[in-house]
């Protein structure tokens, strides 16, 4: 689609209003979208001075606009007047919309310099192409050139391309010590033992608490988070590490049960020959007990079913492979959609009804379930294909994928002070009751926890306003990932070696959440491009090849049929939505006699 460039100006001059407005009124917030743009990417008429004058008003300690009309017309010259005419005219038109350029600032801002980066990958690829093709150019200087487009395309928005680490100080003790220590210690990366901790944490809190953002807004402690690495990158060793303490829960739990079955046995045992000699105080038989559960690993959601009915409180599922859990098909004779529909429930803490043929029909109020576990870069796109992504199953995990290091020799386990002041924390958090109706308990927000709340909410609204597709999807579930990391961190805080929290949310908590949430989404956006752009992209060669040979366009089944590496269930629909994605082939309908059918065709 040819896009419109006549609004860019008008895009720069909402742009410029935005700054000049914000410029008095949140000095910060002008600074940071001061920085978005470079002032050589304006276009319009004085827009490169302006700009600049602004970038450097915002570094005054009370800047005005008689600053910026100083700097401009410092920087303009003899050209002062057109700098003070169009200084004017956007204050005049910033004042007679006032917080409507403020709240499209970013926005424009992004799309400047989205602009701007277009234009230089353009240039610096004409100068390529020439270069190329004369034929005295030395290699070096080809190579130089092709150079210079890869860093003219990689400034600006694809800068977000590049991994950045774990925010473990955002992790209050003492998760955030074991996390940095344990991932010290096994030489691995930190979101390899922060991602199944605060899984394991959330599960322990379960349906005890919620968090209300505001009134009619409440979120459960429900984390979905899943690493992506390679082999040999430590993470079961990391997984653990960090799943030690609910495992110990469960062994503890398993062992208990033990105990009790032998009771309930021998109680049985002696009713049983009660009722046999008619004896009158016999009474009703002992009630078999059930295992408390709090970790589960390979189960389906028939198996869930009343595991969730006998604990209420909920349950981790924790898998060292994750490729199996998302092969719903495996388990329900190919009806794998409703099979992830009911999992889908399980992340809101929607109610669950399992009918089982022998066993009859099992409800479950709120079915309160988090995930963790680790799948392959390479696995990820062929297993996840494009049907858990238009599901919007992977839009609710958090998505990592650290780089890969080379392996060392561990160094020894996590100081035994630490891994204690964790395990005590856990305990704590397995002891907290939900309110007196068995409901979960509400925490609130403190007043300057609200605040920062609603201006985290206001602005990623717009930024998933902006946002399209996967990613669009995956940043309206990414507010709730902040609520849920907030309530998680809270109660870890609460059950902590800090003073004594009370039952209502602060800011330092709320801020904690929202930090995490920024690193998880702009991480899912980075592993999203690396599973269309990266990863089997290469194979997919092979696919547009096999479409070419057949008249340049073909269906999944076709690919499916023709090719060996893509039979895999949703292999092939996920090689053809990275091919229209990246711009080589585009949706069509293929007349197959019957009914159309999806097909591509390549440009």
């Amino acid at each position: 689609m040819k896009r419109d460039t006549t609004r860019r100006p008008e895009a720069e001059k909402a742009y410029l209003a935005g700054l000049l407005e914000t410029l008095t009124d949140d000095l910060a917030r002008c600074r940071e979208a001061a920085a978005l743009v470079e002032p050589a990417a304006m276009t319009i008429e004085a827009g490169p001075e302006l700009l600049a004058a602004i970038q450097a008003a915002a570094a005054l300690e009370a800047p005005s606009l008689a600053d910026v009309l100083r700097l401009a017309r410092e920087r303009a010259g003899d050209d002062a007047e057109r700098e003070k005419a169009l200084l004017a005219d956007l204050s005049t038109a910033s004042a007679s919309n006032r917080g409507g350029y403020a709240r499209g600032m970013d926005r424009h801002a992004r799309e400047i310099m989205r602009a701007a980066t277009r234009r230089r990958t353009i240039e610096a690829a004409a100068v390529a192409t020439a270069v190329a093709a004369d034929p005295g150019a030395e290699p070096a200087e080809i190579e130089a050139a092709a150079a210079a487009v890869a860093e003219a395309s990689a400034r600006g928005p694809t800068e977000g391309l590049a991994w950045e680490p774990f925010p473990v100080g955002l992790l209050p003790d003492p998760v955030g010590g074991f996390v940095a220590e344990a991932a010290e210690r096994l030489s691995t990366d930190a979101t390899l033992v922060g991602f199944p901790i605060l899984a394991s944490v959330a599960a322990t809190i379960g349906n005890r608490r919620r968090i209300e953002l505001w009134p009619g807004w409440r979120e459960p402690p429900i984390l979905w988070m899943a690493g992506v690495a390679a082999p040999g990158s430590m993470k079961s060793p990391a997984a653990d590490a960090a799943l030690q303490f609910i495992r110990q829960r469960q062994h503890e739990a398993f062992v208990a049960h033990g105990a009790a079955m032998s009771a309930w046995e021998a109680g049985k045992r002696e009713h049983d020959r009660a009722s046999r000699r008619h004896d009158a105080d016999a009474g009703p038989p002992p009630e078999r007990p059930e295992a408390e559960r709090v970790l589960v690993d390979d189960i389906t959601i028939e198996s869930l079913g009343p595991i969730l009915q006998a604990n209420p409180a909920g349950v981790l599922v924790a898998r060292d492979e994750l490729s199996g859990w998302f092969d719903f098909d495996r388990y329900s004779a190919g009806k794998g959609g409703g099979e992830a529909s009911r999992w889908l429930s399980c992340y809101g803490a929607a109610p669950l009804t399992v009918d089982r043929k022998l066993t009859g029909t099992i409800y479950v109020p709120a079915a309160a379930v988090s995930i963790t576990g680790t799948i392959q870069p390479k696995v990820l796109a062929r297993v996840v294909g494009s049907r858990h992504i238009d599901n919007g199953l992977l839009q609710r995990f958090m998505l990592a994928a650290p780089p890969r290091r080379m392996k060392e020799i561990p160094r020894g386990d996590v100081d035994f002070a630490t891994v204690e002041a964790v395990r005590s924390m856990f305990a704590t958090l397995a002891a907290i009751r939900p309110a007196e109706d068995g409901s979960p308990q509400v925490l609130d927000l403190e007043p300057e926890a609200a605040a920062a709340w609603e201006a985290f909410y206001r602005e990623h609204a717009e930024t998933q306003y902006e946002a399209d597709g996967p990613v669009g999807e995956m940043l309206s579930k990414a507010e709730a990932w902040a609520a849920r990391l907030a309530l998680v961190i809270h109660m870890i805080r609460q059950a902590g070696p800090e003073p004594v929290l009370g039952n209502r949310i602060d800011k330092d908590s709320i801020a904690r959440g929202i930090g995490l949430a920024r690193w998880a989404a702009r991480e899912w956006g980075r592993v999203l491009a690396g599973m269309e752009r990266g990863g089997i992209e290469n194979d997919d060669r092979r696919v547009v090849r096999f479409i070419a040979d057949r008249g340049g366009t073909a269906t999944a089944r076709d690919v499916a049929r023709g090719l060996r590496g893509y039979r895999e269930p949703g292999a092939a629909e996920a090689a053809l939505n990275r091919l229209t994605r990246s711009g080589r082939a585009e949706w069509s309908a293929q007349s197959t006699g019957g009914r159309p059918a999806d097909a591509v065709r390549l440009k």
